[in-house]
């Protein structure tokens, strides 16, 4: 499902905030960003709060060790209890899927802050797509999941069912809900040693994406096949287009027809980097779009087509930078989103804002 407004090149966060504490990373979030609100993940409150760990808690057998950072899965464990979260996805129990404030502490915080009534148009919810988290954990032999066709299939409904989860907490205060995927390791499928082929790769996306219902977001990283990606029933991409454009631009005809179905592009402009940042103005970076834009209509698809169908944003998650320059980064996707609607007279920021009670 795509969103119910023209995305107009307002400005989104990733997610991913150095702030300690929850009020000032939704504060600044509200501030910079009030159209598309973004609940922040927070890893540096707490190792349960690390994407990868935020995304598997609940997972059976799942053992957090916070003593030497590390989140594995117990094999024995995690086969014993599988059933009972197969019945909770066969029964739709979507309260399996639950965070507490411990876990989320910026989804918590957010949805305190807005619940006198959301001024924005949509909210924006995360979690770590079933490739790149089966990648990432492990079993206690360090053997990570996807290796595992029984747990990998777990894992697809494990996530389904906190996708479902998120969506029905947020759904609560806006109309339109974004619930997007981070899959950093996508770009897997170009190596000949990836363990899993697309087309089941496709199908894990899919069972997730079952448990959202909005606009289903996917947020990538690297030189992706996007030609593949576009066969899912994505509504929303968030890619690295500082570095990354050119993968985009090679699946053009495949773009187009994303486009034509109401998909959203959200563009990775503003470089998470702090050298980066020092060196680049918003007008430099409006600059570079500009130039990507010539790319595309040369390729065959309009600028105002792209340019309505858009969302700026950083090219990776701030959690990595200080406090400072991560707000420099949204401030930056700010104005630069600010200044694109003003050049190409697109909707302003007022008339995109409604109430919801």
């Amino acid at each position: 499902m795509s969103l119910s407004f023209p995305t107009a090149c307002l400005p989104i966060a990733r997610g991913g905030l150095p702030h300690n504490s929850p009020p000032q990373a939704v504060g600044v979030l509200l501030k910079m960003m009030p159209a598309l609100v973004t609940w922040p993940k927070l890893p540096h409150r707490s190792f349960r709060e690390q994407s990868y760990v935020q995304s598997a808690i609940g997972f059976p057998g799942l053992v957090i060790d916070n003593s030497i950072k590390r989140a594995y899965v117990q094999q024995t464990i995690a086969k014993r209890e599988i059933d009972r979260l197969a019945l909770a996805y066969l029964r739709d129990e979507v309260s399996y899927g639950a965070l507490t404030s411990e876990e989320a502490a910026g989804l918590t915080e957010l949805l305190r802050s807005i619940k006198s009534g959301f001024k924005g148009r949509a909210i924006k919810g995360q979690l770590v797509g079933p490739i790149s988290l089966a990648l990432q954990l492990t079993d206690e032999q360090q053997r990570p999941l996807v290796y595992d066709p029984m747990l990998l299939e777990a894992l697809a409904q494990h996530l389904a069912l906190r996708a479902a989860w998120q969506t029905a907490q947020l759904a609560a205060h806006a109309k339109d809900i974004i619930i997007c995927l981070d899959e950093p390791f996508l770009d897997i499928f170009k190596s000949p040693f990836c363990p899993l082929n697309w087309e089941f790769a496709l199908d894990l996306l899919e069972q997730v994406f079952a448990g959202i219902k909005g606009c289903r977001g996917l947020a990538t990283s690297g030189a992706v096949d996007w030609t593949a990606v576009f066969q899912s029933s994505v509504d929303l991409i968030i890619l690295d287009a500082y570095y990354h454009s050119t993968a985009l631009l090679e699946s053009s005809a495949a773009l187009q027809a994303f486009l034509e179905r109401s998909g959203i592009i959200a563009w990775g402009l503003i470089p998470a980097d702090e050298d980066l940042l020092k060196q680049e103005t918003p007008s430099m970076l409006l600059n570079r779009f500009d130039r990507l834009l010539d790319e595309f209509e040369e390729a065959g698809i309009e600028r105002n087509q792209i340019l309505k169908a858009s969302l700026i944003s950083t090219n990776d998650n701030l959690d990595h930078l200080p406090i400072p320059v991560a707000e420099q980064a949204l401030q930056t996707c700010a104005e630069v989103s600010e200044r694109l609607r003003a050049a190409y007279k697109l909707p302003l920021l007022e008339e995109t804002r409604t109430t919801i009670t």
